[in-house]
């Protein structure tokens, strides 16, 4: 929170000179123009690049070096930008980082802030992307650059941007607002919808006249390319009032499979909220309903995600149609409930005990993978499903932490088919104090259970009782099996350590120095390290040992820089350290 509240206060601040649209670089905007903030440095410089479609001699250049993952630049414009016509901005974009680098480019001014991303699709070449600002107030002039969005600069090529000709041009046909319920019998036209990435709405005779949907004429949506977040967007004339009737329905069908996932996404001003519905049949119609219970905020827009989290390909299970969006009265949610540790999940907690935010589901779910690390009949499930890269869950706890000084750290079981080395962020808070600190893990194995620990020892106590997972921190929120975790067994645990890394899972195994440049050292007290297996930080292979004593040595000095995972077996278990390398 502290970091979102330091972002805005930056964005209010603005020094330089205002410019108009379009912009070249060619002598209209110097580097003194721009506002760096959070380890963004702009510059304008020569084209590194005359190639392709941009030819010009100077262009701009942003570094992203430390700071913040929302890091960047702004440029102050003379006016407020108008999208009552040219309803899109586009720009020239250059940069080696990989494909899909998120491109942020926000809209700021005396209005409420806006942004829109955009993701590159080439590397080492330069392409035009594009941002749709339809339905925009026309009370922000500030343009705000922020380059591989969610990621920590760390100044290297990846990390350096070239920007230039930033325009705004005909786009969309601004839609006209309209209000609920909508049947699609009068009033709407294909116009009114504004579609993203791979999504094309259309207003048609209904196909599908039979069960619970016998209407003339109905919505469509077909999902061809783009990206896994396709969408199409609805315009309300008022704000959505939710404090009586918070569930919003809709009757949907599709051939896609049972369990394609709908997301309905509520925009407003002041921000925007979303929850995801799982269908429960195919080639039938059906009533989906999101229940938003809670919800406050001034939403005047409606986005629909059809089959989020995958790209469509124009086929029958990629097309669905939907009809009769409406207001109803729905159930209360409960209020979270705090619980005590160690949390297992076998009744003291339920689904609605969590807080999700930014893009993070926590449910509890029969355990999908029983096996003999984790024979739980009932877990914990996360899924990063849109949001932020900080998507996340909280749990409150009845009492705050103690002894943190002897039972120092924190303990949990995570299954996940995700690759070896994702990053497992997991925060302690306070929900009554500004009190927050958070520690890392990264997955040693990918489909099978593993226990990891976060090392809180001598932490000020006691004081929090709040946990948020972050899990998966700053990967796909694409809802995939690699965007889902499993978790259970949340406990407080003895941490043993002298200074060293300590293996994760196994107590007495140690390993050190940590980072190491020559030599990486691993010893244990008591029990014989029967084999050494080094993956990298993709989860490929790069060592395979076999020492049958109690130390070990690995050559790492013609490693490439970068994290490994070392996991070590002993009689004992099998259990993990990260290692770097520089």
């Amino acid at each position: 929170m502290k970091k979102i509240v330091l972002l805005l206060g930056l964005f209010i601040f603005s020094v330089g000179f205002s410019q108009s649209l379009p912009i070249d670089f060619e002598g209209d905007v110097t580097t003194s123009d721009f506002v760096d903030f959070d380890g963004g440095t702009a510059t304008v410089t020569t084209n590194p690049s005359m190639s392709g479609i941009n030819n010009s001699n100077t262009v701009a250049q942003i570094v992203r070096d430390g700071g913040a993952v929302y890091s960047g630049s702004k440029i102050l414009l003379d006016d407020n930008l108008d999208f009552s016509v040219l309803t899109k901005i586009t720009m020239k974009v250059y940069t080696t980082a990989p494909v899909g680098t998120v491109v942020k480019f926000k809209l700021e001014g005396t209005g409420t802030a806006v942004d829109v991303d955009a993701f590159t699709t080439v590397s080492g070449n330069w392409e035009t992307l594009e941002w749709v600002f339809v339905g925009t107030a026309n009370d922000l002039n500030e343009i705000v650059f922020m380059f591989d969005f969610g990621n920590l600069g760390d100044g290297t090529a990846s990390s350096t941007f070239y920007f230039d000709d930033v325009e705004q041009v005909m786009g969309p046909t601004a839609p006209v607002p309209t209000s609920l319920p909508i049947d699609f019998e009068s009033g709407i036209v294909d116009t009114d919808f504004l579609s993203y990435s791979g999504a094309t709405t259309s207003v048609v005779t209904n196909p599908q006249m039979n069960g619970i949907n016998n209407s003339n004429t109905v919505g469509q949506v077909i999902r061809d390319g783009g990206d896994f977040w396709a969408s199409s967007k609805i315009f309300l004339t008022n704000n959505l009032d939710l404090s009586t009737m918070w569930v919003i329905s809709t009757k949907i069908y599709t051939t896609a499979p049972v369990g394609t996932r709908i997301k309905l996404e509520l925009e407003g001003p002041n921000g925007r909220t979303n929850l995801d519905f799982l269908t429960t049949v195919s080639d039938d119609w059906e009533t989906a309903s999101w229940n938003f219970d809670g919800k406050t905020g001034d939403y005047n827009k409606l986005s629909f995600f059809f089959d989020f989290g995958n790209i469509g390909d124009g086929t029958a299970s990629s097309t669905f149609l939907f009809d009769d969006i409406q207001q109803v009265v729905g159930p209360a949610i409960p209020d979270p409930v705090a619980t005590t540790l160690p949390i297992n999940f076998e009744g003291s907690v339920v689904t609605s005990d969590f807080i999700n935010e930014d893009g993070g589901i926590a449910t509890i779910i029969p355990n999908p993978q029983i096996d003999a690390n984790n024979p739980s009949a009932t877990v914990g499930q996360f899924v990063r499903s849109g949001g932020a890269p900080w998507a996340k869950s909280k749990i409150a706890l009845t009492d705050f932490i103690d002894n943190f000084s002897t039972v120092g750290s924190i303990s949990m079981k995570v299954y996940t088919e995700a690759p070896v080395g994702t990053l497992l962020k997991f925060k302690i808070e306070s929900n009554v104090a500004a009190f927050a600190d958070e520690r890392n893990a990264y997955t040693t194995v990918s489909g099978d259970w593993a226990t990891y620990t976060w090392d809180f020892t001598n932490f000020d106590s006691p004081i929090y009782n709040v946990f948020t997972l972050m899990l998966g921190y700053a990967t796909p929120n694409d809802a995939s099996a690699n965007a889902t975790f499993l978790f259970d067994d949340i406990e407080q645990t003895v941490t043993l350590s002298n200074g060293d890394d300590l293996l994760s899972g196994i107590d007495g195994v140690f390993g050190y120095p940590n980072p190491a440049k020559n030599l990486f050292k691993i010893t244990s007290k008591n029990k014989i390290l029967e084999r050494i297996t080094l993956f990298d930080i993709r989860g490929y292979q790069v060592l395979d040992l076999i020492p049958n004593k109690l130390e070990a040595s690995i050559d790492v000095s013609n490693f490439a820089n970068g994290i490994y995972i070392a996991k070590i077996a002993t009689p004992k278990g099998v259990g993990s350290i990260k290692l770097i390398v520089e």
